[in-house]
Formats: structure tokens, sequence, C-alpha cells
């Protein structure tokens, strides 16, 4: 009777040590309809976000560019053109929904909480307390809406020639400036001439009701809004605006390990080239135990290749750290980002412990 009693105890203390849940990939799991399986999916793909900020100028030729030396002005525009110059780039990576690695995990216990984000991989893996035995509960966020991923590119359109005298004259005759259609050079600089005359007289005290500072000033700025608008008949304009363009890459490993994987961000309205360099960390990482995240894990872990007969653990990802740069005429931005198509998936092979994890990349965070 004792040596039953022990054959028992000793059996409850190897099923206490065994693993609550094992890991397969999706297409060799076993179909056990006795255990609970819940599919979840390790992304394998990450694209790389560009938000580049351009200072975009536009120079647009003056009506009456041509005769500029009846105004004997320089600095006149003789083209409509659109340039374009780099402020700033910031660079980031996005994990994409696709394409992903799935599999199964079937639980041999009801004391183990699994929590999955609404893209289907894992947040995190914890344990009931032993005492209470309470069913297995699958905790999923189904409230939430659903996961899109989606990185605009904005398309730059073609520059055209703009349409500088229909504007300026509209903008002329909504300040009560042209006073007839066919308003000519000659016009323009003899309107100019009289403005500034009446601009001495403003300053001299000539006119009714300029000896009030504040009026002067007022009356003086306005005029010179509007010698400003004819003067611009000759020389053109230039406008200076801010734009922010969304560019996304998704790498894939250079073949020759040694060399950088150099793309070009497509539909840029000025040629920019983005470099991807690695160190290739992920074939030292393949040699090395999961103790290089966390140290103090007291986690019983063997790192490997996806196994079919399946692991009592978990499969995750190991992204790389990728050093990706774009280089300008007057400076070169770079960051750090981790690819996940860089890197490997790994299984791990834990004995009942929390892990918790990076829903977007499924990286492990920590395991405790």
């Amino acid at each position: 009777m004792k040596r039953i009693v022990l054959i028992l105890l000793v059996g409850i203390g190897l099923a206490s040590c065994s693993s609550t849940y094992k890991s397969y990939p999706i297409e060799n799991a076993p179909n056990d309809i006795n255990k609970t399986t819940l599919y979840y999916s390790v992304p394998m793909s990450t694209e790389v976000v560009f938000d580049v900020t351009f200072i975009k100028t536009i120079r647009q030729k003056g009506i009456f560019a041509n005769q500029s030396n009846l105004l004997g002005v320089k600095n006149v525009t003789n083209n409509d053109e659109v340039k374009y110059e780099v402020k700033d780039i910031k660079i980031s990576s996005n994990t994409k929904t696709s394409p992903i690695q799935q599999f199964a995990l079937i639980l041999n216990s009801d004391k183990v909480n699994i929590l999955q984000s609404p893209q289907g991989t894992l947040e995190s893996i914890s344990f009931k307390d032993k005492k209470k035995h309470s069913k297995h509960k699958l905790n999923q966020c189904l409230e939430q809406e659903t996961y899109t991923n989606t990185i605009s590119q904005k398309s730059i359109e073609p520059i055209q020639s703009l349409p500088t005298k229909p504007m300026f004259e509209t903008i002329l005759q909504q300040k009560g400036m042209l006073e007839k259609v066919n308003f000519s050079a000659a016009d323009a600089v003899k309107k100019i001439e009289q403005l500034r005359e009446r601009q001495i007289e403003i300053l001299s005290g000539g006119l009714e009701g300029t000896y009030i500072n504040t009026t002067v000033d007022y009356m003086y700025k306005q005029l010179d809004e509007i010698i400003d608008g004819y003067v611009a008949l000759f020389t053109g304009t230039e406008t200076i605006i801010e734009e922010t363009h969304t560019f996304t890459l998704t790498p894939q490993k250079p073949i020759i390990a040694e060399e950088d994987l150099v793309l070009p961000l497509n539909n840029s309205p000025i040629p920019l080239l983005a470099r991807f360099h690695t160190n290739n960390q992920t074939e030292i990482f393949k040699k090395n135990t999961v103790k290089t995240i966390n140290p103090n894990s007291p986690a019983e872990i063997n790192i490997s290749e996806i196994k079919v007969e399946g692991i009592e653990g978990v499969y995750s990802a190991v992204p790389e750290v990728v050093l990706v740069s774009v280089e300008t005429p007057k400076k070169t931005f770079i960051n750090r980002v981790e690819i996940n198509q860089y890197g490997i998936i790994r299984a791990i092979t834990t004995k009942n412990k929390n892990i918790e994890f990076n829903p977007n990349t499924g990286v492990i965070k920590s395991i405790r």
C-alpha cells in the first residue's frame, strides 16, 4: 500500500513539473477534442515608415516680368517653378498584419490564462492561484475595433505651370487696384509712382486726419501692401510652405550579409534613398539563451528552430536591430529600428512561467 501511495505521489510530482501548454506549427497541431486549442500569430514582416517634412518653395512669374526694366527692379522671377528641400525625416517601424506565422497552443490545464490582442498575437500567459480551480477563460478584447494597419503613401502630382496672370489680376481686382481690363506695364509703373507720392503726403502731414501717429502708420502700411502687389506684377512672387509626406518600405535582408540594402522612397518630389545596415545579430543570438533578455529568470529555456512535434512553450519573434539612414545634401537622418523579417522565429521551452509579450512584434518582453 505504501508503495502505491509513493508511486502516486511521484506521478503527481511529475505532473506538476510538466508544462501546462504546448505549441505546434498550425499545420502539425494534433486534433484533440478534449483539450482547449488556441491559435496565435507571430508577425514575420515589419515596414519602415519615413515621415518626411519638406520646405516647398513656389515661385511664380509676374505678368510684366519681360518689362521689368520699366520699373528698374532686380531679382525678377522669369519662370514658374516649385522646389523642395528636406527639413526633417522621422524614421520609425510598424509591424504589418501579414505575412504572419500561425501556431496552435494546446492547453493541458485550466489554471493558465491566455490574453490575446485583436490582431491574434499573444499579449501574456499567466497562471491562476493554485487554490482556485476555476475554469479556463480565454481573455480576448472583442469590444475593440478591428485592427487596421494602413500607412498611406501620399503621391505627388506632377508639377504644372502655375496660372500667374489670372491669379494676379483677380487679387488686384478684389483690392480695387485694377481700374481697367487692359492694364499695361506702363499703367502699373504710373500707379506705383502715384501711390508713393501719396505716402510722402501722409508722412508730411499733408492729408487731413494724418496728425495721429497710429493713423499715419496704418495708412502708410496699407499703401505699402498695394505697392507690393503692383511690384509683384514685375518681379513675381515666392511662397514658402511646409509639407509632410509619409513613405513606407518593407526591406528584405540582402543575400550578401556584408552589404547594405539601399532602396528609393518612391513618389518623393526629390530623389531620396534609404540605407539599411545590419550586423546580423540574430545569427549570434541563436547561439545564446534567453538569459540575454532576462538574466534573473529561473525559467528552463531552450532556443531552437520551429519543431514539427511541438514544444512545451511558445514561439516568439526575434527582430533584428537595423540602422536606417537617409542622406540629404545638408544632413543625414539616422535611426535604429527593429525589423522582423531580418530576424528569426524562435521556440522557447518554459516550465509554467508567466510570460509578457509585445503584441505588435511578437517579442517576449519578460519571463518570470
